[in-house]
């Protein structure tokens, strides 16, 4: 039997798919049938420029490693924190804004198909749960992206300073030994880590909602129980902040930390719900 998947390689799915969705998996894309169900006419926004931010984070990053040689740079580069510091917090609540609203669209689109048995018709299409449940997870990230891209971009243009600010005190910026390249690795990880867990985190707040939704029956439990797991898990990840360790483990907590935990609840998430969804 023919697959009714459409092919990234049909005349009809290539013209109509935008061009940064046929880098996504089928699943991912705003043409899948699933996603544009969910979007509605929110199918139409601009997402992020990602060849805008990856020549952004190389220009960043070669500014980073000329400044070994040429430590004036850097100090340069600082004087933009008065106004990291002052924009960063809109920023931030900015990021608030997009999770409390991606987790708060999922949970209620999972709790209503839930409601409707609509869920159990998906599930006698070609797709397999799991893509079914990834596709909801991507719809409701899709709601939010253009404020998503916003946010990346300008924690992308205002955060150097403030990391640089942080590490200084373990490792002097102007030092041209090798404490200098550690001061280095550190401030381009501390870049990427804070750039990465911006894609990351919201579809682990997609996926936590995925989960949840398909537990609780009911709108207002399933959005508290969202949001008392999403204000557990800041505060377990902020909280090695406040306890004393050594500049090299700080790093690694602070970079790594925050990308791999998501990573693994986001995994465990889409299990648990597919477990829950294949058990009813």
């Amino acid at each position: 039997m023919q697959s009714t998947v459409p092919s990234s390689k049909n005349p009809f799915w290539a013209e109509f798919t935008p061009s940064i969705d046929r880098r996504l998996p089928y699943w991912a894309r705003r043409s899948n049938p699933v996603v544009r169900r969910h979007l509605g006419v929110h199918w139409k926004v601009l997402p992020l420029e990602v060849d805008l931010l990856v020549r952004l984070l190389l220009i960043q990053g070669a500014v980073i490693a000329v400044s070994a040689a040429i430590p004036i740079l850097l100090p340069l580069l600082f004087t933009l924190l008065p106004v990291s510091m002052v924009l960063l917090p809109f920023v931030l609540i900015g990021y608030v804004r997009v999770l409390i609203g991606v987790g708060s669209f999922t949970v209620r689109m999972m709790v209503d198909e839930q409601h409707n048995n609509t869920l159990a018709l998906l599930r006698t299409t070609p797709m397999p749960l799991r893509h079914i449940l990834y596709s909801k997870g991507a719809a409701g990230v899709w709601r939010q992206i253009e404020d998503l891209g916003l946010i990346i971009m300008g924690t992308a243009v205002l955060s150097l300073p403030v990391i640089g600010l942080q590490y200084a005190a373990y490792w002097p910026l102007e030092d041209l030994t090798t404490i200098s390249w550690l001061s280095r690795v550190a401030l381009g990880m501390g870049l990427i880590g804070s750039i990465a867990r911006l894609f990351i985190e919201p579809a682990m707040i997609a996926a936590c909602a995925i989960a949840i939704g398909s537990i609780v029956p009911s709108r207002a439990p399933a959005l508290i129980a969202l949001t008392g797991l999403g204000f557990f898990y800041f505060l377990l990840i902020n909280l090695p902040r406040l306890m004393p360790m050594t500049p090299e483990l700080r790093v690694l907590l602070e970079s790594i930390l925050p990308i791999v935990l998501p990573v693994a609840i986001t995994f465990l998430a889409f299990r648990l719900a597919e477990y829950v969804l294949r058990r009813d």
